[in-house]
């Protein structure tokens, strides 16, 4: 009996070694985890553990429009910015408590690109949440809890064997395997991460400066209900990082990155979703900075379709201006001064008075005049 029983339990632990192993070979010969910035960003954020104080949040707008770097120089901060493409409100969080576990934050910004505010679920975009539990600390119980919220036990297939969602494509498998094998992995190696031929550059911090300028105008994503400016998965995200904040003593400032105006004039009921934030914000002490309605001061007076890499991301030349200015509003704010009469109150009055260049190219802009 116990023979048999021993037996048994050989023969078990050998398929579960053997499983562990074809899965790794997988992994290693098909999935694509070197070219990733959301790799090198967690690799970089966990590399600083325990010196980070000022964290930005948010979807690939946040990590095309600010630079850490620049923030730094400018109010000696030691910043990062763990924004991910498509970055959910419910990613955002978890990326919070990640970031907070090992770090003595201080301050928090999260930008708030109204379409992912108005998502129904996370699992309706499941690649936003593998972007980041793919590279998070195996031992995170973050990476497990933002897993099972997002999928249940489907999402934790992926988990174990992420060529569900991240296979590379036949022709780029021999480069895949150059580059896992000779540094592709290692810190601060920007290569694989660095694509001349599409404009884009990893630079550190998580920060991807693109180049270029948009080509095919400024139409917009997604049209706001002006009777849910959030939708309930945006609101109850949104509610608790705020707690989480307040109760770890984590100042948390609301912000978006600034918009093209022909964007904002071609998005119905934009109005909406700013005076929803505004007023959330009013109801819990904190700032909300919509620079989509900012008054054009410094260098971003001069902001316009240039300054653009499609119709609603900074470039690298128009995040390195935004990122001056918003260091500018923040050391104003810290001097005492009110800084919410640098923005507009409301769409009309921006795009009437303070529109940039590429309000002639807004839907029926011609027509108006």
């Amino acid at each position: 009996m116990r023979k048999a029983a021993l037996r048994k339990i050989a023969a078990v632990l050998l398929f579960v070694l053997l499983t562990a192993l074809l899965l790794g070979a997988a992994n290693f010969l098909f999935v694509d985890d070197v070219h990733s910035y959301s790799r090198v960003m967690l690799q970089e954020l966990y590399a600083q553990a325990g010196q980070i104080d000022t964290l930005f949040l948010g979807s690939s707008h946040c990590y095309r429009s600010v630079d850490p770097k620049t923030v730094d120089e400018a109010l000696g901060t030691h910043s990062f910015n763990a924004g991910s493409s498509q970055q959910l409100p419910d990613g955002s969080y978890y990326m919070l408590r990640e970031a907070a576990e090992q770090n003595p934050l201080k301050t928090v910004y999260l930008e708030m690109f109204y379409t992912g505010y108005n998502q129904s679920a996370s699992s309706d975009v499941p690649l936003a949440c593998y972007l980041l539990t793919d590279h998070m600390r195996w031992d995170s119980p973050w990476r497990y809890r933002y897993l099972w919220e997002m999928g249940g036990l489907a999402a934790f297939a992926d988990l174990v064997l992420p060529a569900r969602h991240g296979t590379a494509s036949l022709q780029n498998l021999p480069s895949l395997w150059r580059a896992k094998l000779t540094g592709g992995y290692d810190l601060d190696d920007y290569a694989s991460v660095t694509y001349p031929e599409e404009g884009e550059a990893y630079r550190g911090n998580g920060f991807v400066y693109t180049e270029g300028v948009a080509r095919d105008g400024f139409a917009t994503l997604l049209d706001v209900d002006p009777e849910r400016p959030l939708s309930d998965f945006g609101w109850a995200n949104l509610a608790r990082i705020t707690e989480f904040c307040r109760q770890e003593g984590i100042r948390l400032v609301l912000f978006t990155a600034p918009l093209p105006s022909a964007y904002v004039a071609n998005t119905e009921n934009y109005q909406a979703y700013v005076d929803a934030v505004r007023a959330y914000a009013a109801e819990n002490g904190l700032q909300y900075w919509d620079f989509s309605l900012y008054r054009s001061q410094g260098d971003m007076k001069h902001m316009g379709a240039g300054e653009y890499s499609d119709a609603h991301h900074l470039n690298g030349t128009g995040a390195e201006i935004f990122t001056a200015e918003l260091c500018e509003v923040i050391a104003r704010d810290a001097a005492g001064e009110d800084v919410s009469a640098l923005f507009c109150d409301t769409v009309e009055e921006k795009l009437t008075d303070y529109a940039d260049n590429t309000i002639f190219m807004a839907d029926g802009w011609l027509d108006s005049q």
